[in-house]
């Protein structure tokens, strides 16, 4: 699968990596069908880089090689006709329905008439018009609607928010959570936990400077001796909490911030008897929770996350959709 990589050489190694798949699916040694190594594989593979390995998929994508599907991954396409179109004799098309029988019942346990009804509930979603539908998980709907909105700034998708404490959504679309959630999502939604797109998300890193500007302008209590700004971080669930934490002192420097963690069930009424003078982060569903009077608190910020450049810029070209 991997031939040694000429790093010396002036080809791009993304491009000496799709030309090496290229050649194996010219020669038959990758047939129509087969399923490429997902990406971290691949990279392990090749030696190489993720991004390297993930751009040179994209080019094989770009060229009608392969595509990537949902949940078998990048898969191998047949052959154009002379006219564009994909050939599909009608063996093989018996073939490939056997084998979607086959897989179907013995990694799924569907039987066909169960695969049909499946079928049947993603019509809808492959002949409706517009811009593509995609539901983001998330367990608080503030949370849900910024991450949606920011699917929607890069790409021309109709991104709905969905929070996890609802049924599963409709199938014939994809979802897309955060890895925060996995556990949850794989116990609610069991049986469609396949089809969930997980994407990594980070605390906004403006947020380390709105909190030096309001220490700045705020009487603010400090260790002694030490000089750090105390910093009430809140949030309603511990574990929650811990994670958040942690992402936070990766922006907020430990020799300068003390971070000082709150379990918090309800934030208003919490809000209105805390007398602290320094700064108040809430988790994005307290800010949720938060009236709009409350929000204008000037110790009070909201802990906003994005998600990953690398991955919001990677998982349109994915799945086809289009850039604004």
């Amino acid at each position: 699968m991997s031939p040694t990589l000429q790093r010396q050489s002036a080809i791009p190694l993304y491009h000496q990596i799709a030309e090496a798949i290229r050649y194996r699916i010219s020669t038959g040694a990758l047939p129509p069908g087969s399923i490429l190594p997902p990406l971290r594989e691949a990279a392990a593979l090749w030696g190489a880089n993720l991004h390297t390995v993930r751009r040179a998929y994209q080019e094989l994508a770009q060229s009608r090689l392969v595509a990537t599907r949902v949940p078998q991954g990048t898969v191998v396409l047949p052959p154009e006709s002379p006219t564009g179109e994909r050939t599909a004799e009608p063996a093989g098309r018996e073939r490939f329905l056997q084998r979607v029988l086959r897989e179907a019942r013995s990694e799924h346990g569907l039987s066909p008439e169960e695969l049909i009804a499946l079928l049947g509930r993603r019509a809808p979603a492959l002949s409706r018009g517009g811009p593509p539908r995609v539901f983001v998980a998330e367990c608080s709907e503030t949370q849900s609607r910024d991450l949606a909105g920011q699917l929607q700034e890069r790409w021309e998708v109709h991104a709905v928010p969905w929070t996890i404490d609802r049924p599963a959504p409709p199938g014939g679309d994809l979802v897309v959570a955060t890895y925060f959630h996995y556990r949850e999502i794989a116990h609610h939604w069991s049986g469609r936990l396949a089809e969930v797109q997980f994407l990594t998300i980070r605390p906004d890193p403006g947020l380390a400077g709105a909190v030096r500007r309001l220490a700045e302008t705020r009487p603010v209590a400090v260790r002694s001796g030490g000089g750090r700004v105390s910093v009430l971080l809140c949030e309603r669930e511990e574990a929650m909490l811990d994670n958040i934490r942690r992402d936070l002192e990766g922006i907020l420097s430990p020799d300068r911030f003390r971070l000082l963690p709150r379990l918090v069930p309800r934030p208003t009424p919490w809000l209105q008897s805390c007398r602290t003078r320094g700064p108040i982060l809430l988790s994005p569903r307290l800010w949720g929770e938060l009236g709009e009077v409350h929000r204008r608190d000037p110790r009070v910020l909201e802990v906003r996350y994005l998600i990953d450049a690398r991955e919001l810029a990677v998982i349109g070209s994915e799945h086809g959709w289009r850039q604004k």
